[in-house]
């Protein structure tokens, strides 16, 4: 597999890919379709149903292979790593290149197909397609490393949602709670490669969007989560070992989570006064300026100790362009300076959320949410001025009047908040 792609996409560049128009009709297209005519079906569904999004995906996927490539070669160049940090990525991909050298390219093939049925859950969609029609029986993989593949594709958005604080450690629930999953990480050698698959996609898939920006400061971070996740993993088949452990490591997370709204994760060591404690400091500040009717006891500690100690169950949806502007009063994807002030309605937010669930947790008080934010397709066309009315008033709304519901089979929750009286230009 890895040699046809290399054939397929050797002449053709980033830009080249970034710039592709009448995508159905394209050579690279119509070679990459024949190459996989096992989703030939899956594609033109997906064409019919959304052109702009099927667009958009299909020259991500492309954009993520061409990457994926171009490091493996060597000759990947991007201004925001060192060599240094292209080299750390390299040696991973080799290792798990070492292992099955299609491993990696049959992930990003397929793990955005999904988007063609239902965008907001795509990883489970994607597993869901692969799995039902047997996408990966054409390559004759053992059934470990078809489960690998699978369960990779079916958490791929975990590792670079924990980073951005949308999940939490505690989002591991799901992988905890798979028994096929489980059965795969008994065996040490699968553990280690699928969290480091899933660490070296993450790279690949955020460098799959052309206008990305991601630094040197990530290669730290990411490995951390890494180590964390291969721990609370390695308890199983202990559920409660492992869940416990994914608590512990979620309430240490806990600050870094609710900046992730201020961009922590992209911007934290790009500039000297742009510390943790800087952004967390950001934080403490807008808590003074809560409603007294949502918080009273103004102490950080106590804070999280008790208004936020449920709310590492709260895993986040396409949220953080929302939570953006919470924080803001606007959706944009620059750093933030030194003066700059946070809107208490970031941590409203979480505090109201966290009630909310605790309120709702009738079936389980351990089960997850899963907070789906709906409703808006494009932040960029709602007007500055609409999206600065945004208020208590409106969180508390949403929150009251969002449909939620318990899932038996999988023991986890759903929470749709429905945003779009955003784009209302009475909002009280």
């Amino acid at each position: 597999m890895i040699k046809e792609l290399q054939k397929l996409f050797k002449t053709i560049t980033l830009t080249d890919i970034d710039s592709l128009k009448d995508i159905m009709n394209n050579h690279i297209y119509l070679e990459f379709a024949s190459l996989y005519p096992n989703l030939k079906d899956i594609l033109v569904f997906g064409n019919e149903r959304d052109p702009q999004e099927f667009n958009r995906t299909v020259k991500h996927i492309f954009r993520t292979i061409k990457v994926f490539l171009l490091i493996q070669e060597g000759k990947f160049d991007y201004s925001g790593f060192s060599p240094n940090s292209i080299n750390q990525i390299l040696a991973k991909i080799k290792k798990i290149s070492d292992f099955n050298m299609d491993l990696i390219p049959i992930i990003l093939v397929y793990h955005d197909i999904g988007k063609f049925i239902r965008k907001r859950d795509h990883p489970q969609q994607s597993f869901k397609l692969i799995y039902e029609k047997g996408l990966l029986n054409p390559f004759k993989l053992n059934k470990k490393i078809q489960v690998l593949i699978k369960k990779v594709i079916q958490y791929h958005v975990l590792f670079a949602t924990i980073y951005t604080g949308e999940s939490t450690y505690y989002g591991t629930y799901s992988l905890i709670h798979d028994t096929e999953l489980v059965n795969l990480m008994l065996e040490s050698q699968y553990l280690n490669l699928f969290i480091d698959c899933l660490e070296v996609f993450t790279y690949i898939d955020i460098l799959g969007y052309s206008y990305s920006q991601i630094f040197d400061h990530y290669i730290k971070y990411y490995e951390e989560i890494n180590l964390n996740l291969k721990e609370i993993l390695s308890l199983l088949p202990s559920i409660e070992s492992a869940l416990e452990r994914a608590l512990f490591y979620s309430h240490s997370w806990i600050e870094w989570r609710i900046a992730g709204a201020l961009r922590i994760f992209q911007f934290v060591s790009t500039q000297p006064y742009l510390t943790p404690e800087f952004y967390f400091d950001k934080l403490k500040l807008s808590m003074n300026s809560i409603p007294n009717d949502v918080l009273v006891d103004k102490n950080w500690e106590n804070l999280v100790r008790n208004d936020l100690k449920h709310s590492n169950r709260i895993q986040i949806k396409y949220g953080l362009a929302f939570l953006m502007i919470l924080a803001f009063g606007s959706f944009h994807r620059a750093s933030i300076n030194e003066n700059v002030e946070i809107s208490p309605n970031l941590l409203s937010f979480w505090i109201l959320i966290t009630e909310e669930i605790i309120k709702r947790s009738k079936e389980d008080t351990k089960a997850p949410w899963n907070v789906y934010i709906l409703g808006v397709k494009n932040w960029f066309s709602i007007p500055t001025k609409t999206l600065k009315k945004i208020n208590l008033s409106y969180i508390r709304s949403i929150l009251n009047d969002a449909n939620s519901e318990y899932d038996n089979n999988i023991n986890e929750y759903t929470l749709n908040l429905d945003l779009s009286k955003i784009e209302e230009k009475d909002i009280n």
